[in-house]
């Protein structure tokens, strides 16, 4: 199955729109945009934010603190706004109070807003839902009347009543009181559990053979005795093997475009330790899909970036280039699917790969039927029993991380164009001091020696504002490159899990109960014809039509256990993958870190010059 663009919400670059410069342009959607269906870059058009129609209804005026019993019966406004869900009510004084003590020129930002949030001790699903309602698309901050809102939600939610404007206005006059709580610091509300959506596997204490990780950079897992055994006899999925040797694969794009009239694009992949290098078109990886998912039904197969036809600048290229990237590596990371003949000719086929499956069409059939795999029982053996509550938790599981993965994606890409958008402004301002000193020099700086000092510390301060540009570009491509592209990997695989999941409700259907009752019919006709002169030749295809089905059953049973296996081998994989996670943040703090320091060093030795720049006025005479 492959992303269409209009289903994929990532579907836009960080870098798409060229014409329009990242210097001063606005956002135009929320980080916490409900059910995350915008794009976050939207359009960037204005250069200095001004007050819109939206803006100028946001009022900043305090509610009316005068209370009428006439309200009670008041009836609904005919649409519902987080400004006046609250109109009219007397609220606790602590609503004043808190907006005081948060607001600046009439306003809360949003960190402000997180934190008394947080000291609500609130789950932290429910300040996401909350900052859902109350904050507008593109807003920094909330007004006073926006900010009561949230408050009255967070009661609400303290209280397990329902968050929505349509609950909160049923209830304006009976409205719970907020606590707070005064700690200065709030300790998570994260609590561990050990009803986990996906179990972890039990290891035996033999299993000690060191293992690295399928993602560069990860370490490898410590095994410990103190893991919990399983006290049956169930004999274990050994998966020490999965992550050992694990390849990388490099997808760049071809220079040149084939074709006279339509013109294609072509992709280097390399693979350094299979020492291929090999040109593939976007349909080959289509192709190389296609085989996949016929070959390995029942298992987590990574989607394919959209097509995409009409224009395809340098940007789309390169969101393409990326998704094909991350498709191929999750392919070849997977310990069953890096086995396939199919995936290892995709990446060694030195021949153009549409002439070679002409000549080569592969197996099709399902991985039951075509690969050899231990005795049934044994993977039967391997099934814990209660194998669909696990997968029932793991898909509410995987449905809701798809949602905050792609939310994270979105924030991401936001503080990464920010970033962009600062360097810019570094490297503007290094250009335009540095005319600045070419203009004074050329006109009077000349005459003064003090002046020409002046102008000299402006030219250092140009060079460190130019440093610190080219430091930030290098964080945009290592954050673009890293912790980013991570982040996506990661919501790839939750979506390549949940995609086996419906295929897994689609094409697990068997026969067997059909079956059944006609080896049933068949079984009673030949015990009743069976020794019946002149039915010899008809009890003969009973019982031949009986040995059919016996097998057949078997085979429908057989095929079921395998099922089960391999969405058991799956749900472990994916289970997995926390460890990829820990070593993603882990990536990302150091890489800050570094990049900070560097940042740090280049202000440091800006220090010592800008301080011998003449600051007397009697100096300059």
């Amino acid at each position: 199955m492959m992303l269409h663009e209009d289903d994929d919400p990532l579907s836009t670059s960080l870098f798409d729109n060229t014409a329009n410069s990242i210097l001063g342009n606005t956002m135009s959607s929320s980080m916490f945009v409900s059910q995350y269906e915008e794009d976050p870059w939207g359009n960037h058009t204005t250069s200095i934010p001004t007050p819109s129609m939206n803006d100028l209804s946001r009022s900043f005026t305090s509610p009316a603190l005068s209370f009428n019993t006439n309200d009670l019966n008041k009836p609904a406004p005919n649409i519902l706004t987080v400004s006046n869900v609250l109109s009219g009510v007397r609220l606790p004084e602590i609503y004043e109070t808190l907006f005081t003590q948060n607001q600046r020129s009439g306003r809360v930002s949003l960190s402000s807003l997180n934190n008394i949030l947080t000291k609500g001790r609130i789950s932290a699903y429910h300040i996401e839902q909350i900052m859902q309602i109350v904050v507008p698309n593109g807003a920094s901050y909330v007004t006073q009347n926006e900010f009561n809102t949230a408050i009255a939600l967070m009661a609400s939610a303290q209280n397990n009543n329902g968050l929505s404007l349509d609950s909160l206005y049923k209830n304006r006059n009976y409205l719970p009181e907020p606590y707070i709580h005064s700690e200065d610091t709030v300790k998570s509300n994260i609590r561990p559990t050990l009803d986990h959506p996906i179990n972890p596997e039990p290891r035996s204490p033999h299993l000690t053979a060191k293992t690295t990780n399928g993602y560069p950079g990860m370490k490898s897992p410590r095994l410990s005795t103190d893991e919990s055994i399983s006290k049956s006899a169930k004999k274990l999925l050994d998966t020490t093997h999965w992550f050992q040797n694990v390849e990388e694969v490099a997808v760049t794009v071809a220079p040149e475009r084939e074709g006279f009239i339509f013109k294609h694009v072509n992709y280097i992949v390399t693979n350094e330790k299979r020492s291929s290098i090999v040109l593939r078109r976007y349909s080959d990886f289509c192709w190389l899909l296609e085989v996949l998912l016929r070959r390995y039904p029942f298992r987590a197969l990574p989607n394919l970036p959209p097509k995409k036809l009409g224009g395809r600048d340098a940007a789309f290229l390169e969101k393409r280039r990326k998704g094909l990237s991350r498709f191929i590596n999750a392919v070849i990371r997977h310990p069953i699917l890096r086995q396939d003949e199919i995936v290892s000719r995709f990446l060694t086929e030195p021949s153009e790969l549409s002439a070679w499956r002409k000549q080569n069409p592969p197996i099709l059939d399902e991985e039951f039927k075509r690969k050899q795999h231990p005795p049934i029982r044994e993977l039967d053996a391997m099934v814990p029993e209660n194998l669909d509550e696990q997968l029932q938790k793991a898909k509410k599981k995987v449905g809701s991380g798809i949602n905050h993965y792609i939310n994270l994606c979105f924030i991401m890409e936001r503080m990464i164009r920010r970033m962009h958008g600062q360097a810019t402004d570094f490297s503007r301002y290094s250009i335009a001091l540095n005319s600045l000193a070419e203009s004074e020099l050329r006109y009077h700086a000349g005459e003064c020696r003090n002046c020409q000092q002046v102008v000299r510390g402006y030219e250092t301060v140009a060079k460190h504002m130019q440093s610190e540009s080219n430091i930030l570009e290098d964080q945009v491509v290592s954050s673009t490159d890293g912790v980013l592209e991570n982040l996506k990997r990661f919501r790839d695989l939750l979506v390549s899990f949940r995609d086996l999941d419906e295929r897994r409700s689609k094409l697990s259907v068997n026969q067997t109960d059909i079956i059944t009752k006609r080896l049933i019919a068949t079984r009673a006709k030949v015990h009743q014809n069976k020794g019946v002169p002149g039915l010899e030749a008809e009890v003969e295809k009973l019982e031949e039509s009986v040995r059919m089905d016996e097998k057949e059953l078997a085979c429908q049973q057989d095929r079921m256990i395998f099922i089960r296996f391999c969405m058991w081998s799956e749900l472990i994989y994916l289970h997995k993958q926390q460890a990829f996670i820990s070593t993603l943040y882990q990536n990302f703090v150091k890489s800050t870190v570094n990049f900070s320091k560097l940042r740090a060093e280049n202000w440091q030795e800006l220090e010592p010059p800008t301080f011998e720049m003449p600051d007397d006025v009697n100096l300059f005479e």
